[in-house]
């Protein structure tokens, strides 16, 4: 007990010393995790997908200009679950084999609608605790796929991948 009126306060000291150096850790820690992108990707089937592919596979020998070029048949989501914005180069989904199929982005070009690549369009970055949706489509010609997982390329060329809808948390 004697030692512990003559040490009283250099044990205050040390015991208040490394609980405000486990603070400034932890802060710093959080800190630097806080300036980081973190995104979750999902992706899930068009919810017209078999008639899109119907309508794409239907062959109009009297007015052949009013075929379907393409169609709609995935749709990804991406959020943004950071704090700080996301630019994004790339959106997509995967077959078994590996291949990417690139989400299009519509981009106003002299008054009309083109659907271009994410990697060609001018698309604005992706806000903290948003989530966007890019649909990939088929286009004629084409065999049909099925994709296994979804992809994001961010700006730093980070890719991030996800699965099915209903594998990724709800914000």
């Amino acid at each position: 007990m004697s030692w512990l009126v003559e040490n009283g306060l250099a044990l205050y000291g040390a015991i208040t010393g490394t609980i405000a150096l486990l603070i400034s850790f932890v802060s710093h820690r959080h800190n630097i995790k806080k300036d980081q992108i973190k995104l979750a990707v999902s992706y899930s089937e068009h919810p017209n997908k078999t008639e899109n592919i119907e309508s794409l596979n239907c062959v109009n020998t009297e007015h052949p200009w009013n075929q379907q070029k393409f169609v709609e048949v995935y749709l990804v989501t991406v959020r943004n679950l950071g704090s700080i914005s996301a630019p994004l180069q790339d959106v997509g989904v995967m077959d078994k084999e590996g291949r990417k199929y690139q989400a299009l982005v519509r981009s106003p070009f002299n008054n009309m609608n083109f659907l271009q690549p994410l990697t060609k369009s001018n698309s604005e970055a992706l806000e903290p605790k948003a989530a966007k949706t890019f649909p990939v489509y088929l286009n004629r010609g084409e065999p049909i796929f099925t994709a296994v997982s979804s992809y994001a390329t961010d700006q730093t060329g980070k890719e991030w991948r996800g699965g099915w809808l209903n594998t990724i948390p709800y914000l």
